[in-house]
């Protein structure tokens, strides 16, 4: 039979093909009707309409947008993107919301954790429980999806973690997220340059006091900084066709974009820089540093002579901190190989781990020019990535389209989808010792600062400057013999993956104990829906699945949640907890397509 799409009265979606229910009054509920389950008594099938696709936006991609573009789809988002009626409309309205900076809501709340510092010239804080709840609150319920996105991506490049040294400087960490959230639409000129700048990057990879040479002391300018911004930010370690594809010599060889005396040079450029807030180099946030403002020139220290860059580019002698630096990053930025290798980790991040070289070339080109003459605008870059063909078919028509779901995207997801309760906690967090400054909710888990052992993946929580995952890597067996990689998967281990589930399933099942202990997935106005399960499994075919689940999943699902509708004891919440916790721990769920 072939197959067939069910659209709702109301909602043009992708349900499930080849099936033959029977018919109920349209006026009744549709296959998609969502806003509230069918009462007792009522029909227990869906409105079955066969339809082929119209003009317009393809059925079914509605879902797969606001899955690639956001922290995971609502009820609420998918209604307004309907309303809205087109994925451009969607993007422009995204592309206005106001940035919304998290460093005020965290600074807010150390007070309220008891954690502001006794000594008066101390202006960081260690709480890093505070800075994922603040990450998270906004995440989880801020309007300005893509724009959040857009950061995640980007923090997954643009590399600093709080593992280490940095664990102590959480209000720079949060500054730094700002920072990524601030220049996501924007240039990525300026936003090479707000990362060079930030004293969290200078700290993470040792550019901050990083001092001109002085041999008869043994002082060399370190090459840490130097090293991967051309690596990993930028340019990447070989010669790139715009497609993304490599470039090869007579031989057949890649071709290296830059050596060691390339990293020498641009070692000396990042040299001269200090804490904002100080009169020494050597001060730090324990004495009047401060870490949410760009570093600031210490002229002392740097090396003003001449340094010659990528392919025979010269900064001249004499110039400041600031001048060096600067003409460094132009000649960076302009460098053939940042569009196509950067655009092809956005697209990755987002949409597939395979993007075809096409794909690639197509969104390099708006990097090279958004239409008006500018190198580089993400916003156009953006846009670019999600509403290309590829990302916006329905089916594409390679069978390796797609990606892992990172951890970080599932929990979103989930508890986006449904809800996470939250706690009142009044005082030092774990033991409530009070120090007067009044109750406080957040959401209490004794993982959620720990997310990288439990998952292999944490908001800025890499454990280096490689990230989580490579891009490039690929697991051994058929994707690697067929010459693909599925980054995702070099953190895909048994026991995260099973780390991750338990945790997962203990917040969906806790739902029906009354746990008010800790924050679980919020259930209560899902529970109805167990008692018509078959419209409960297209409810979470669409929130959960994009529309994709297959006819033999519905069948199993269908089938397990009548058992257990039927079981003695059992409630319609018993049903739900099961199709969900069945659901996010499937293939279908596991592979973003």
């Amino acid at each position: 039979m072939k197959n067939r799409i069910f659209i709702s009265l109301l909602l043009p979606a992708i349900f499930l093909p080849g099936a033959g229910w029977a018919q109920c009054p349209s006026d009744i509920h549709g296959v998609a009707q969502l806003a509230s389950p069918p009462s007792a008594g009522e029909c227990q099938a869906p409105v079955q309409i066969t339809v082929t696709a119209t003009a317009g936006v393809p059925s079914g991609s509605n879902v797969r947008l606001l899955t690639q573009a956001t922290f995971g789809p609502t009820q609420q988002d998918i209604e307004h993107l309907l309303a809205l009626g087109s994925h451009e409309a969607w993007l422009e309205e995204q592309f206005s919301m106001p940035l919304r900076r998290q460093l005020p809501a965290m600074r807010t709340l150390n007070t309220l954790m008891c954690k502001d510092s006794d000594t008066p010239n101390y202006t960081e804080t260690n709480n890093d429980y505070g800075r994922r709840q603040i990450w998270w609150e906004q995440v989880l319920n801020g309007e300005d999806q893509l724009r959040q996105r857009m950061a995640f991506s980007l923090s997954q490049i643009l590399v600093v973690s709080d593992v280490g040294e940095l664990g102590n400087y959480q209000f720079g960490m949060t500054d730094y997220w700002d920072m990524l959230l601030a220049h996501s639409f924007g240039n990525y000129r300026d936003l090479l340059e707000a990362v060079t700048l930030h004293p969290m990057m200078g700290e993470w990879l040792s550019s901050i006091r990083n001092r001109k040479a002085v041999p008869a002391e043994n002082i060399h300018p370190d090459e840490n900084y130097a090293r991967e911004i051309l690596q990993l930010f930028s340019i990447g370690l070989h010669q790139l066709h715009l497609d993304g594809t490599l470039k090869k010599d007579a031989n057949g060889l890649p071709i290296p974009t830059y050596g060691q005396t390339e990293i020498k040079e641009f070692a000396r450029v990042f040299t001269g820089l200090i804490y904002a807030g100080v009169d020494r180099w050597w001060k730090g946030p324990w004495s009047g540093a401060i870490t949410t403002q760009p570093m600031v020139p210490y002229e002392e220290f740097h090396d003003t002579d001449a340094k010659t860059l990528l392919n025979g580019q010269v900064v001249p002698a004499g110039g400041d901190t600031l001048t060096d630096i600067r003409a460094a990053l132009d000649i960076i930025f302009h460098h053939p190989n940042v569009p196509p290798f950067i655009s092809k980790q956005l697209i990755q991040r987002m949409v597939t781990s395979n993007p075809s070289p096409a794909y690639v070339e197509r969104v390099a080109q708006v990097f090279v020019d958004n239409g008006s003459g500018e190198r580089g605008d993400l916003k156009a870059v953006a846009k670019a990535i999600l509403l290309d063909p590829e990302a916006r078919r329905v089916h594409p028509a390679t069978a390796h389209f797609g990606k892992l779901r990172e951890p970080l995207l599932r929990f979103s997801h989930l508890w986006r989808a449904f809800g996470l309760t939250t706690i009142t906690r009044n005082g030092i967090l774990w033991n409530e010792e009070p120090c007067g400054q009044g109750d406080y909710e957040l959401y209490y888990m004794w993982w959620l600062d720990s997310l990288l052992q439990k998952s292999g993946q944490d908001i800025l929580g890499a454990p280096s400057v490689f990230n989580f995952y490579q891009p490039g890597f690929s697991p051994s067996g058929s994707a690697a013999n067929a010459g693909l990689v599925a980054p995702e998967f070099q953190i895909a281990s048994e026991s995260r993956l099973t780390s991750t589930a338990s945790s997962m399933n203990w917040q969906i099942q806790a739902s029906g104990w009354n746990q008010d202990s800790w924050s679980i997935v919020d259930l209560q106005d899902e529970e109805p829906w167990g008692a018509a399960p078959e419209f409960l499994l297209k409810r979470l075919n669409l929130l959960l699945l994009n529309g994709q689940m297959t006819l033999a999943e519905y069948d199993v699902l269908a089938a397990h949640s009548r058992n257990v509708l039927n079981s003695n004891n059992s409630e319609p919440g018993d049903v739900v907890r099961d199709a969900i916790m069945l659901i996010v721990n499937s293939p279908n769920y596991l592979i973003q397509k």
